[in-house]
């Protein structure tokens, strides 16, 4: 016995419910543990990312404040320019005089007691070789050489600087950087002295404030990639050595994962639009990994008492359903043997009981159809008899004209002769197949029932044709024009004149062709021709406007939306009608 035997015969002796139980439960669990599984590695991206936007966001925020600052710095540094006696004594070339030294120190005293980030201001002035240090411990002045200035790492910032400032790291721990800006001659600008000044910690603080996860540290790099001022010197320092190439290359808004000291850190980065400093925070990966696992823990939790819960309640409700099942696979069997009679009236739940409603519905239209195909069939039958009469009958009348027609002309009889052949013609025409035809069959149409009706009407009926010759190849609606031109000369007679004239024209406009019957008869009234406008729209006729209604209604099948009837009309003086199809010398496909 082969092992698919075994299996099915080892599952004909489990009941159904209990199969379905065992299987549903088997997909239940494999679709928690991968919705478990994808929510957790979406939930950790999502925190991750999180935590990224987040950091880059702040940085972005600090980075903006931070270059406030600098801006402040500047301004502070470059303050003495208005005013008029420190420039004058700064850009003099003679020896500053003892009132004027005064005068100096006591400016550099109030610049330096304005601010409480200052730690050092130093003057350097360049015409008299003299700088000024400011400190808390007070102020001196010494000399320099031009030579030892200039070769100095803030003085050839300055110079290469746009802004001609300097944003340089400090050796002291609690010092954030420092700052230095030229003094320049307006006109020309000469630089008369450099202001240097070096700023504490005390902003430094305020930025460190805004990292307070676990481990998390920020570090501050000027535009040369220079560390200004590190959080955490054990890890990144001036001195440290093989620093990931990423941290000098590492963008605004970017992110990347590097390894110090054997600890992973999620780095970001903000960097200024004018100065070009860039702000880095270190995150260790560690803490975003202990949010994760957080997260990990409650989705088991929650998967777990999600999985008993359905187990549970697929137990009850396969049990629920298999018994009715049952039954109405009873009620199956016997329709299967031909009793459309059975129905079946099982509850137990919504689902069912609708259940049972549509098996009995459906065995009702079995039956119901069955004996429609019976009527169905007998109808086919005589509908092909109605239709072979149909056809015999025309034919019939077509042959008893024709021999009417030959024993006329036999009798010298011309004119009936004229009349049945005409007569005839049309009958053929109109037994004839299909729906369209050559405008020049259709004009041949009109041409013998004009004949026909000028037979009784005599001079009181005059038509003309004017029918351009490059239309006669295009098919149109068979009968449309002999309705139009029967339309105009029903209609077209009132009481006040017993004559009527009618043109026939036909054109070719913009790939349509345009088939005009105009007549001078009574016009149609407003009332009517409203009436007649609305039967067009509604699909609907009344005696009077049958005609034009039904012919309309043949356009709208044969055409759809791209053929039209125009009646223009005046009362008393005139009608006329223009019918608008395609251009086309192909049958329309309805």
């Amino acid at each position: 016995m082969t092992f698919r035997k075994k299996i099915k015969n080892f599952l004909n002796h489990i009941p159904l419910w209990m199969q379905l139980a065992l299987f549903t439960t088997f997909v239940t669990f494999v679709v928690l543990f991968y919705l478990v599984y994808t929510d957790y590695q979406r939930t950790s991206q999502v925190i991750a990312d999180t935590q990224t936007d987040t950091s880059c966001r702040l940085l972005s925020m600090e980075m903006q404040n931070l270059e406030k600052y600098v801006q402040e710095l500047a301004l502070f540094c470059i303050q003495s320019c208005y005013d008029h006696t420190f420039t004058n004594v700064v850009g003099k070339e003679n020896p500053i005089l003892p009132d004027e030294m005064t005068y100096l120190k006591n400016q550099i005293r109030a610049y330096f007691y304005s601010r409480n980030d200052i730690k050092n201001y130093d003057l350097y002035l360049m015409n008299h070789n003299k700088y000024f240090t400011r400190t808390q411990e007070g102020i001196r002045t010494n000399s320099f050489t031009p030579a030892d200035l200039e070769a100095s790492h803030y003085y050839q910032e300055c110079l290469r600087s746009p802004y001609f400032h300097a944003i340089l790291p400090s050796e002291e721990d609690d010092i954030m950087f420092q700052y230095s800006h030229f003094l320049l001659r307006i006109r020309t600008k000469q630089p008369l002295a450099l202001v240097n000044v070096t700023v504490n910690d005390t902003y430094w603080n305020t930025l460190t404030a805004n990292h307070s996860n676990p481990g998390e540290f920020i570090c501050l790099f000027n535009a040369d990639n220079q560390l200004l001022h590190s959080e955490n010197t054990r890890l990144i320092s001036p001195d440290t050595k093989e620093l990931p190439a990423d941290l000098y290359t590492l963008a605004s808004g970017e992110s990347f994962r590097c390894t110090l000291d054997g600890e992973q850190y999620l780095v970001t980065c903000a960097e200024g639009d004018t100065y070009h400093m860039r702000l880095l925070a270190f995150l260790p990966v560690s803490y975003i990994d202990t949010q994760i696992a957080q997260i990990r823990d409650s989705i088991l939790v929650s998967g777990l008492l999600v999985s008993i819960a359905v187990l549970f309640l697929i137990t009850i409700l396969i049990r629920l359903l298999t018994n009715p099942l049952i039954i109405l696979a009873n009620k199956l069997v016997n329709v299967g043997n031909g009793d459309f009679t059975s129905t079946a009236d099982i509850s137990g739940s919504r689902e069912i009981s609708h259940l049972s409603h549509s098996f009995n519905d459906m065995i009702q239209h079995i039956d119901r159809l069955i004996k429609q195909n019976y009527v169905a069939e007998l109808n086919e039958k005589t509908a092909r008899i109605t239709a072979l009469e149909a056809q015999l009958n025309p034919h019939f009348l077509y042959n008893t004209l024709q021999a009417i027609s030959t024993e006329a002309l036999v009798n010298d009889q011309t004119k009936i002769y004229d009349m049945i052949t005409s007569l005839a013609s049309g009958l053929r025409y109109t037994i004839k197949g299909g729906d369209c035809v050559p405008l020049c069959q259709e004009m041949n149409y009109v041409e013998n029932y004009v004949l026909l009706q000028k037979m009784r009407m005599d001079e009181r009926l005059q038509v003309s044709f004017h029918i351009a010759p490059e239309t006669t190849d295009f098919m149109i609606p068979k009968i449309s024009i002999q309705s139009l031109v029967e339309n105009s000369i029903i209609h077209g007679i009132g009481s006040d004149r017993d004559s009527i004239s009618i043109e026939v024209t036909s054109k070719l406009q913009e790939n349509y062709l345009y088939i005009t019957i105009q007549d001078d008869g009574c016009g149609i009234d407003s009332t009517r021709l409203e009436s007649l406008l609305e039967s067009f729209h509604s699909h609907s006729s009344s005696r009077t406007n049958i005609g034009l209604a039904n012919l309309y209604g043949r356009l709208h099948l044969l055409y759809q939306d791209q053929a039209d009837l125009k009646i223009e009309t005046q009362e008393g003086s005139y009608t006329r009608i223009t019918l608008i199809i395609p251009a086309t010398k192909e049958v329309p496909h309805v």
